[in-house]
């Protein structure tokens, strides 16, 4: 071990100051290469051997090491980056190398993150650095794919893929040929009820839903075999696995216990051993040729992200913090070895020839070729990069503006009982995009437009893929797609972590994918944690020991939600939200529910309570019961459904006496016929006045939601403005401000229009955030020297002061007409996100930060706050890398960020 230590120290490489410069330490020596050097940087995957996947854009880079061979005296190896053209939001990749080194890619096959396969043959005589025909083709009519792997034999390639509804089909296809042969001339179905697949020296091994290993032999199911394809034979010895790793001479299986399994690749005839000195691994490292006595045959990679030996139990210390390891068989006598570490190198060895090395790339191959600086690849239908705008003189640099519908569809995943609808809602679409929806499998749901909107049906158990295609005119379409799991409800919770553990590794920190398997995952606590209380003098009675029960069942749910998360690498943004739920029958005079104060008060373990009310629902906050239930050991709530779609909600005391309002919001949310939400406002009536009071469709909840603190009648109606000297503007904005007019959070001036340019004055930008955040209470006074009536704000600052939304200043002062910097409306908006979704403040403040060239103008207490507005798009980096965080707002750049805050809360 001592040579390892030596050889391993006397490549260790850091970066030192000299700019542009790589120092290597040895033990004796210092040498300063004057060649321009990198790491691979942060935003990379190990995807197959020699390729990398992107994790910005999902383009995938084939690497190869400079004057390969590889030898043991190399201090460290150069290397250089190529991309695969025409390939982005690539899930997996099969490669065909014609040589060890990863530049001689002769063919491929990708599966995409929409299910979708492409492939692409070169000439026989070509790679994928000389051949013209380098853009890749999608087999047509081959859709929800989950997972794939190939097999090449001389001139033919068959592949098998895994698709989402269990099934596993293998393709067949003559390849290299210039004319492009079509890739499924063969097409065979080999097994159903699988749950991933892998292949090894020309042999396919799948593991089905009830634990079982089945095993086939590729060349058999290769187009030009004419023999008699023999089905998949089951594999003696298994039960309980979850997960194989097949290998060039051993390959490796995982129990649901822990424990882990080793066999023999070619030999299916004898049991497999048990490796208990391997239990809980994560994955196996075979060194089957190294040379080096102190260096041991099997190694176990564990949580704690170090290799340990099987044999003797002791860490393989030089290769420490690893965040993911791969092996590749180029043959039966050469093994290749890559890790990714955390801190984002990248090492790589030989079996029998070398011990790891640090890989790093030059200067120049990396910048020529750095996700997002290459031409976009051909018939890659994902959307343009975002456009900045000029800057107007005397004005802040404008943020960069979106000007393709780039858009995001929610529930990223959907699980509905058969017979199930959901509404389908989009976010961020454009003024002038279409929409076009498609269901892959119809069988499993079926498609339907009512009164304008999408709602999709569940038909019978089984996974599928909804998509949403934006097209506007100028611009690429744009599509993007859910997953929907149709299932009984005894297989909610099931279904919802074979989902989780279905999402690849390089798509588990992408935010809407974090933020749908969140929410997803809030709705398994919800089903979970439902009861149905029994109607007491016509009264669902809303006891301790009822939502003691609804608590010890979400609880134990949620632990379960985290598990799965964290053992799949899922990252939350933010913490899960505990809401349970308590179901009602109707009874002929609408519906009536008792809560007792004792029920909700001291709850750290649930964070709302749901009443359904037929087709309405009302939602209890318990971060607020002290406040509403204020003096009041009981709260009567009554809410009747006239026949013209109006809601009476009354609030009571305990001896039935109606309470005018409560001191804290209840949310009520009405079910909406039309998701396209963006003009719809919730109003409020008592037969005196009518007023909207803003709203949102939450696709979840099927309908529209706003929070409610008075006794009267509610209904949905549409509430459109518009702004006249807004329509020239970037169609963000457009939105964002029409969408915030409808909801009577912002208002325009006299004259009818709302001057984006004009600069957002404190009381201005509180009255929006009052209006946002359902806070106007008229029964608030404020205690601020300089806010007097009757000025117009008064109300809205009072409020303010009462739910403590924005603060005034040590002097007594609220300074009305004062101006709100651009670190003070990020600061509001990244603390609603924290307070009320619940939302992490990033430790890595510096990662977000970092990207303003002027960050130093960010004061020290905002930068926690700021580092969460960029993270969640509250605010953009400006054309020009300045955040200006002193300088004061537009109003346009106040409801463009309101506007963003309003659908993520």
């Amino acid at each position: 071990m001592k040579r390892f230590m030596a050889a391993l120290l006397s490549v260790m490489l850091i970066l030192t100051a000299h700019p542009n410069t790589l120092q290597a330490k040895g033990d004796d020596t210092t040498t300063v290469y004057g060649e321009q050097y990198t790491r691979i940087g942060e935003d990379y995957h190990i995807l197959n051997d020699n390729v990398l996947l992107s994790k910005k854009d999902g383009t995938v880079w084939t690497w190869y090491i400079h004057d390969y061979p590889l030898s043991s005296s190399d201090p460290f190896y150069k290397a250089k980056m190529v991309q695969i053209p025409g390939l982005q939001n690539v899930k997996e990749m099969t490669v065909r190398r014609k040589t060890a080194t990863g530049n001689h890619v002769g063919n491929y096959v990708a599966l995409k993150k929409d299910g979708t396969v492409w492939y692409w043959d070169a000439d026989p005589s070509a790679t994928l650095a000389t051949s013209p025909a380098s853009i890749p083709r999608q087999i047509k009519d081959l859709k929800n794919v989950t997972s794939l792997d190939a097999h090449y034999s001389g001139s033919y390639k068959v592949f098998f893929v895994l698709k989402s509804d269990g099934s596993v089909w293998s393709l067949g296809s003559e390849v290299g040929t210039t004319k492009g042969v079509s890739p499924i001339p063969v097409r065979t179905k080999l097994l159903d009820d699988v749950a991933s697949i892998g292949m090894a020296r020309g042999f396919g091994f799948a593991v089905k839903k009830d634990g079982s290993v089945w095993r086939w032999n590729a060349n058999l199911y290769l187009p030009n075999n004419r023999s008699k394809n023999k089905s998949p034979e089951k594999m003696n010895g298994f039960d309980n696995i979850v997960k194989i790793e097949p290998g060039m001479s051993t390959s490796y299986a995982y129990k649901k216990d822990g424990n882990v399994l080793s066999w023999s690749t070619t030999d299916a005839k004898k049991f497999p051993l048990y490796l208990h000195a391997a239990k809980d691994a994560r994955t196996m490292v075979h060194f089957n040729s190294i040379r080096d006595r102190k260096i041991d045959e099997a190694y176990a990679f564990r949580e704690d992200d170090q290799l340990w030996s099987v044999e003797n139990n002791k860490v393989f210390p030089e290769l420490t913090e690893i965040a993911s390891i791969h092996h590749r068989d180029f043959s039966s006598k050469e093994r290749f070895y890559y890790v990714l570490k955390k801190d984002q190198t990248l090492w790589a060895w030989a079996d029998a020839i070398a011990l790891p090395k640090l890989v790093v790339f030059t200067e120049e191959t990396v910048a020529r070729n750095r996700p997002g600086t290459a031409a976009k690849p051909t018939g890659d239908r994902s959307g343009i990069t975002d456009k900045p705008t000029s800057t107007r003189p005397g004005t802040a640099a404008q943020a960069v503006i979106r000007t393709s519908p780039e858009i995001s569809l929610y529930p990223y995943i959907t699980m509905l009982q058969p017979g199930g609808k959901q509404s389908i809602m989009v976010n961020n679409l454009l003024p002038g995009a279409k929409m076009t929806y498609t269901i892959d499998d119809p069988s499993i749901g079926t498609l339907s437009n009512v009164n304008g909107t999408q709602v999709v049906k569940a038909n019978k158990p089984g996974q599928t893929i909804v998509r949403a295609t934006a097209s506007r005119a100028g611009y690429p379409d744009v599509t993007a797609y859910f997953l929907l799991y149709v299932v009984d409800s005894n297989m909610l919770s099931e279904t919802y972590y074979t989902a989780v553990r279905s999402v690849p590794v390089a798509d588990s920190q992408r935010p809407f994918i974090v933020e749908g398997l969140t929410q997803a995952g809030e709705l398994v606590i919800t089903a979970a944690s439902s009861e149905k209380p029994e109607l007491v003098n016509g009264q669902f009675v809303i006891t301790p020991e009822l939502v003691d029960r609804v608590a010890d069942n979400a609880r134990k749910t949620k632990t379960a939600v985290e598990q799965t998360l964290s053992d799949n690498k899922i990252v939350l943004a933010r913490e899960l939200v505990v809401n349970g739920e308590i179901l009602s029958s109707p009874d002929q005079n609408g519906y009536t529910f008792k809560l007792d104060k004792n029920s909700f008060i001291n709850r750290k373990d649930v964070d709302y309570l749901t009443l359904r009310a037929g087709d309405a629902k009302l939602v209890v906050n318990f971060a607020t019961v002290n406040q509403l239930f204020h003096s009041f050991p009981v709260i009567v709530i009554r809410l009747v459904e006239s026949s013209n779609g109006k809601y009476h909600v009354q609030f009571l005391d305990e001896h039935g006496q109606e309470l005018s309002n409560v001191s804290s919001n209840i949310r009520l949310i009405l079910p909406a016929n039309q998701a396209d939400a963006t003009h719809n406002s919730v109003f409020y009536t008592n037969g005196k006045i009518t007023q909207p009071i803003g709203g949102k469709f939450n696709p979840y909840n099927n309908g529209m939601e706003a929070e409610i603190n008075r006794s009267g009648t509610y209904f949905l109606d549409d509430n459109t403005k518009t702004f006249p000297d807004v329509d020239n503007r970037d169609p963000e904005l457009q939105q964002a401000v029409q969408f915030l007019g409808s909801k009577g959070i912002v208002t325009g001036k006299e004259d009818g229009s709302f001057e984006p340019d004009s600069p957002l004055t404190r009381a201005e930008f509180t009255a929006m955030l009052v209006r946002a955040f359902y806070a106007l209470d008229e029964t608030a006074t404020e205690s601020f020297s300089d806010v007097n009536p009757p000025q117009w704000h008064v109300p809205f600052i009072a409020s303010s002061e009462k739910k403590d939304i924005v603060k005034g200043y040590p002097d007594g002062t609220f300074r009305p007409d004062h101006t709100i910097s651009r670190e003070e409306m990020a600061a509001i908006g990244a603390r609603a996100l924290h307070e009320k979704k619940n939302y992490y403040y990033p430790a890595n403040t510096e990662d977000y930060l970092s990207q303003f060239t002027d960050q130093q103008t960010i004061s020290d207490w905002a930068k926690p706050t700021m580092a969460l507005a960029v993270k969640q798009r509250l605010i953009d980096i400006p054309a020009d890398k300045q955040i200006r965080a002193g300088e004061a707002v537009t109003r346009g750049e106040a409801a463009r960020m309101l506007y963003r805050l309003y659908l993520q809360l």
